[in-house]
């Protein structure tokens, strides 16, 4: 089963966010929002995180000398506590701070550098998907519904035997599922895109059905999550 780490996580949570933006400048600055918003996340309580989003509120402040614009705090404030809810809501259990993360270009990609306190980590990033890859999504987005309808319903059947799915279950399975539930958001951004910049009526219904699709598999996926995690709770208690 293939690794899963903080930085290809992160990736993940923050992609979506940068699709299909067409400034460079805006995208780095959107990775750092970003950053931002998972390590507050880290905090156990309510007003803690509160607390760091007001911090963070008055650092944007004493970098800029003019008052800010009227609507800009509560803008920055909503869009971090938003970045802080789904973080927590994705990834409940990876509570690793993330002490530097940046966008840098090559000559074809963006490319996310991230020290996660295990040396600099780096992924390339396709911020531009083209609407010819559309015929790849779907085979992709095919089998995701495929596989994951079939492990709800193998996970749903050994659930009534007694131990028979203890085997079956591991942090790195659920970990997986965490990452699907991520990788779904960005699909769900490509294709609403897409939608709206596709003149052909046909191609839009197809991209409409494909966006039905992905809610039946955000479905199956927080379904098999609610039960590998309570296992897993179960097992580590």
């Amino acid at each position: 089963m293939k690794q899963y780490t903080t930085t290809s996580c992160f990736s993940t949570f923050m992609l979506p966010y940068i699709l299909f933006v067409r400034d460079f400048e805006e995208r780095k600055k959107t990775v750092m929002t970003c950053c931002l918003g998972w390590n507050i996340s880290l905090f156990p309580d309510i007003a803690q995180r509160e607390q760091q989003i007001d911090m963070v509120w008055k650092m944007v402040e004493a970098d800029n000398q003019e008052l800010p614009p009227p609507g800009l705090e509560q803008g920055f404030k909503q869009d971090l506590r938003m970045l802080v809810t789904q973080k927590r809501d994705l990834f409940p259990w990876l509570m690793k701070n993330i002490p530097k993360a940046e966008l840098n270009r090559n000559e074809t990609w963006d490319v996310l550098s991230i020290d996660a306190g295990k040396g600099v980590e780096e992924i390339q990033l396709v911020t531009h998907p083209d609407p010819m890859g559309l015929p790849y999504i779907i085979e992709v987005l095919r089998g995701i519904h495929r596989d994951t309808e079939a492990q709800a319903d193998l996970i749903q059947q050994a659930r009534r035997t007694p131990g028979a799915i203890k085997d079956m279950v591991t942090t790195e399975i659920v970990t997986a599922y965490c990452v699907q539930r991520a990788d779904l958001i960005g699909y769900r951004r490509m294709l609403t895109v897409w939608l709206d910049v596709q003149p052909a009526p046909s191609v839009k219904r197809v991209i409409g059905h494909w966006l039905g699709v992905l809610n039946e598999i955000e479905m199956h996926t927080k379904t098999l999550l609610g039960i590998l995690t309570e296992i897993v709770s179960i097992e580590e208690s």
